[in-house]
């Protein structure tokens, strides 16, 4: 009945326990005590000596594991009995081993007044597992500390909910303040209540959409009193586990910073573009753009303020209309007497007949909405306008109802525009670069949403759509795209890029609207074939 119950409770605590005598001799060994130490049953029974269970131990190649001595296999089999014998007679000893197949048991021994000895044994394997990526969650955490304090530039780091994680020294330097007053708190622990309002709205806007931005804001700083700095802000991670990343730099530092900050449609922050991006936007100045003329579309008077404000900083020649009749009538007058509109500006609140009219005079357009007006307007409209060649036109381009000859619109040589959807950070690159070599404009989004988002903005020439996208996959993506352009006449080429060949996938893509498939990894050649395939009429028309 004993040995029942001594079995039951073995079993329940996933425990094995042998208990021995005075005499060094078995009372009781449980049976699971054969799945850590695979001696012959005989050795287990009752009376059963100690130091022939340890020979046995010793004989299948387990010696050490039983009672935690050195494991020293230069012993003899009588010196490796006699020390662990040594060993089951300490008072209290524990030692935790790991066997040849990375099982790790913990064996607790303990020697009562009475002179019997017990030994339980654990199967510690999972709880060593966790302690060992624990250590190298710290060794991560601590290198990451490291590099953050190491690096000249202040640098804070947000959580998903947007609360200060991390900071560096810089930073803690540069805000005069010390990391405890900040970590676990919001923006407005270490920034005044207005920079960080502005603020949450801009990182909010990073976490959600991936978009990189900045900030460009005036800051306390000793012993001048205010400091102008620009605040990069970028997501980093995986979904759901991702964070924000910002750090500083000199407003004034870099001609880029600069050039960047003077496009802001707002005098607070403007869009942070990707190192390439930056350096396009550097090239294209607004002296660039003088000259160049934009249509405004917008019944919200706040909405064409800040827009024209904006559009004017860049150089452009801007007015403003209210509804689609008023831009047909102005459009049609603009064409009788030559005037080239280079751009179409329209509220996401007017009525899609406002980009039907657009599209009718072949007219590209950027469609925005509020919070777009003060984070992007300025980077769309460059990147727009950035493989325009400058139309020759009057300087004065006030319409009059006189008479006039009519003139031609004058060519403009335009590099097909090809939009991307790829998450995945290389591929990215190997597009960017390829695309590049082809000599066409590209864009590139990360999720299926953006992907949607910009078809309908920047209306591409063709799409690149991986099918394996976050928050909206290729398939659903290309089908959203497909019931947008239902009824306007426009049907964008959607090319599927695919890993494998498998026919279910083909025949989704197929299935879901889009008009060939490209498999990777990919190659100038391949790229280059597909394009000519879907969409033959941009053949030669690429920006050498």
């Amino acid at each position: 009945m004993q040995t029942t119950m001594l079995d039951a409770v073995s079993e329940v605590l996933s425990v094995a326990f042998f208990v021995y005598d005075r005499n060094d001799e078995l009372i009781y060994a449980s049976r699971l005590i054969r799945n850590y130490f695979p001696v012959p049953p005989q050795f287990l029974t009752p009376g059963t000596r100690l130091r022939d269970y340890l020979g046995a131990l010793y004989d299948t190649g387990w010696r050490g594991v039983a009672t935690g001595g050195s494991g020293d296999t230069a012993q003899s089999r009588e010196e490796w009995i006699a020390e662990h014998i040594s060993a089951h007679w300490r008072e209290r000893s524990e030692v935790q081993q790991c066997d040849g197949q990375n099982r790790w048991t913990r064996l607790n021994k303990r020697r009562l007044p009475s002179g019997h000895g017990i030994c339980v044994i654990t199967d510690i394997t999972d709880q060593k597992k966790r302690e060992e990526q624990w250590r190298a969650d710290m060794e991560r955490v601590q290198l990451t500390e490291e590099i953050l304090d190491n690096l000249p530039q202040p640098v804070f780091v947000q959580d998903r909910n947007l609360g200060m994680v991390a900071v560096n020294k810089a930073f803690c330097s540069f805000m005069d303040i010390p990391p405890e007053s900040v970590l676990g708190g919001a923006l407005a622990s270490a920034f005044p209540d207005e920079i960080a309002g502005q603020l949450m709205g801009v990182t909010r806007h990073v976490l959600e959409t991936g978009t990189s931005s900045a900030m460009a804001v005036e800051l306390p700083a000793a012993p001048t009193g205010s400091r102008r700095v620009v605040l990069r802000s970028q997501r980093v991670g995986k979904p759901g586990r991702y964070f924000i990343v910002t750090s500083f730099a000199d407003a004034v530092g870099s001609a880029s910073e600069g050039a960047a900050i003077a496009t802001s449609a707002s005098a607070d922050y403007t869009p942070l573009l990707r190192n390439k991006d930056l350096a396009r936007a550097e090239t294209h100045a607004p002296a660039v753009h003088q000259g160049r003329k934009t249509l405004l579309v917008t019944s919200d008077t706040d909405f064409e303020a800040k827009s024209l404000k904006t559009l004017q900083k860049l150089g452009l020649d801007a007015c403003c209309v209210r509804d689609a009749v008023e831009q047909e009538a102005f459009l049609s007058v603009a064409r009788s007497v030559g005037v080239v509109i280079d751009l179409i500006v329209v509220d996401t609140e007017m009525d899609v007949k406002c980009l039907e009219v657009a599209d009718d005079y072949d007219i590209g357009t950027i469609t925005l909405d509020g919070f777009q007006l003060d984070t992007e307007l300025a980077f769309l409209v460059m990147e727009k306008l950035a493989d325009y060649e400058p139309p020759v036109t009057p300087d004065d381009w006030e319409i009059s109802t006189g008479e006039a000859e009519p003139r031609a619109k004058p060519p403009r040589a335009v590099a097909p525009l090809v939009l991307v959807a790829e998450d995945n950070d290389i591929n990215q690159i190997v597009f960017s670069q390829i695309l590049e070599g082809l000599g066409y404009g590209y864009r590139i989004a990360a999720d299926g949403e953006a992907i949607v988002r910009l078809c309908r903005e920047l209306r591409p020439d063709i799409v690149l759509m991986d099918v394996t996208l976050p928050l909206l996959n290729g398939f659903e993506a290309c089908r959203r795209i497909r019931e947008e352009e239902r009824g306007t006449g426009r049907n964008t080429p959607v090319v599927g890029v695919l890993v494998q060949a498998f026919e279910r996938d083909r025949d989704e893509c197929f299935a879901a609207g889009m008009n060939d498939v490209i498999l990777k990894p990919l190659s100038p050649d391949a790229i280059e074939a597909v394009l000519e395939r879907v969409a033959p009429q941009l053949k030669g028309v690429s920006a050498g």
